[in-house]
């Protein structure tokens, strides 16, 4: 690791060391400004709020809705009274949270104040209050149930009494007497049922629940300390900083780690790894042997048009040296260098039809040819992107790929404008990946060259 880079991770590492003890300082203190304190109370099913005391927790669905109720205005109104303190009910329930344990039929109340004593009442009064109000609220239904219970009776006695009344005036004989016997007998039975129905409304429980823990304080726990909470950020966002640092330097090429390209030969949908090159990379390396195979092996009713790029913004750094690879085993290549801004431009003015093949094909040496503008080039064309994506472009490789036994491209990346063109017109590619490349690169890569038709030959490592 270079003197650069060792500098920078000690920089960066303080850094994120000291924002992080920053912040859990700050958190401590804030911790140890807060005053909480926590009741619990265990509910018992009432009147109105049906839920079953052998169940589940989870399955008290009720409890939920209690635990809302807690958290109303109307409780809230109340608990202010009890305290004997002005103020909203909103302001009081801001410092309030209800939790249900899992499993239970209790309610956790927590509570935040200004010190102490003022947090701990809180909590005994949320606790004392909504027992009483479960305990009204039962005995109000109850209270309205046996209310109308009663006043039923009452009409049904009525009528029973009147009924009796006419039989009396009847004599033994009376024809109508038999159907009034039989509304006296009907109006005696829903008597009887209605007061059975208030007997049992009127032996309904009105225990509420119980106050299982009074209000108490909640520890702020070993890292309220600012010391040790700084501390221990730090630490922590050192280590961050290492491990990071540590896996970017043993992160293998597309961070997967199944061999030298991270590619497992013959898998489904990965393209061949050829191998790993190490810099300088050398045309008599046996993974270039291997590379120059595979290219020559490209099945092709005309002779292929081969582009070496890399799934990133770079241009490859095997070209040369397979280009070298060619020609000694006596192969007639055309390079299209896209490197250059001369090739660049002699491209262009083929797709422009402003030259033909022999005005810008110059040799280069035994079996290599290469490109010349006819026009002295300085700089890059800036509507290259645009020339290369179009149609002529494919027809411009083609007529060249007539003068030799392939053309080989060397392509800006893959996924810059000029890179998808290439690739687009290529018969085949041959993907460079680093040790910055992803798999996420390789596989859009692959995806693209699928859309567009393009054979992914192999994948070759740099190691450099």
């Amino acid at each position: 690791m270079g003197q650069r880079r060792i500098t920078r991770l000690v920089l960066v590492a303080v850094l994120v060391a000291g924002l992080g003890a920053g912040a859990a300082v700050a958190w401590a203190r804030h911790r140890q400004g807060e005053h909480v304190a926590t009741a619990v109370i265990m509910l018992h099913p009432l009147e109105g709020n049906a839920y079953s005391p052998g169940g589940r927790g989870d399955d008290l669905v009720n409890l939920e809705t209690e635990a809302q109720v807690l958290r109303s205005d109307a409780v809230a109104r109340a608990v202010l009274d009890q305290l004997g303190v002005k103020g909203a009910p909103s302001d009081l329930l801001t410092a309030v949270s209800v939790a249900i344990p899992p499993n239970t039929q209790l309610l956790q109340i927590t509570t935040r104040g200004p010190d102490d004593a003022t947090a701990v009442a809180r909590a005994s009064a949320f606790a004392d209050v909504y027992l009483r109000f479960r305990r009204s609220r039962t005995e109000s239904a109850v209270y309205e149930r046996t209310s109308r219970l009663e006043e039923l009776v009452s009409l049904r006695e009525d009528e029973r009494d009147a009924a009796l009344a006419r039989l009396d005036e009847l004599g033994a004989n009376a024809p109508e007497r038999e159907l009034i016997e039989q509304q006296v007998q009907e109006v005696v039975v829903q008597i009887s049922s209605l007061r059975a129905q208030l007997a049992a409304a009127q032996a309904v429980g009105l225990d509420p629940g119980q106050l299982v823990t009074p209000g108490q304080l909640v520890a702020a726990g070993p890292w309220a300390d600012p010391v040790r909470s700084g501390l221990l950020a730090a630490l922590l966002g050192v280590l961050l900083v290492l491990s990071v640092a540590v896996a970017r330097v043993r992160r293998p090429a597309l961070g997967l780690g199944r061999g030298p390209t991270g590619l497992t030969a013959g898998a489904e949908g990965d393209p061949v790894p050829l191998g790993v090159l190490r810099a300088p990379v050398r045309a008599d390396s046996d993974v270039i042997a291997h590379v120059r195979s595979v290219v020559l092996a490209v099945g092709s009713d005309r002779p292929p048009v081969v582009t070496v790029a890399v799934p990133g913004r770079k241009y490859p750094v095997a070209f040369a040296a397979l280009v070298e690879s060619l020609t000694r085993a006596r192969y007639e290549v055309v390079t299209v260098d896209l490197a250059l801004p001369s090739v660049m431009a002699a491209m262009a003015e083929l797709v422009l039809q402003e030259a033909v093949v022999d005005d810008v094909l110059v040799a280069d040496g035994d079996f290599h040819s290469r490109l010349q503008p006819v026009t002295e080039a300085t700089r890059p064309r800036d509507d290259f992107a645009d020339l290369a994506a179009s149609a002529e472009m494919r027809r411009s490789l083609a007529e060249l790929a007539k003068r030799a036994d392939l053309v080989l491209v060397r392509s800006p990346g893959l996924t810059t404008p000029i890179g998808r063109a290439v690739l687009a017109a290529s018969t085949a590619v041959v993907v460079e990946v680093w040790r910055s490349s992803t798999r996420a690169d390789l596989d859009a890569v692959i995806v693209e060259a699928a859309r567009v038709s393009t054979h992914v030959v192999g994948v070759v490592e740099v190691d450099s």
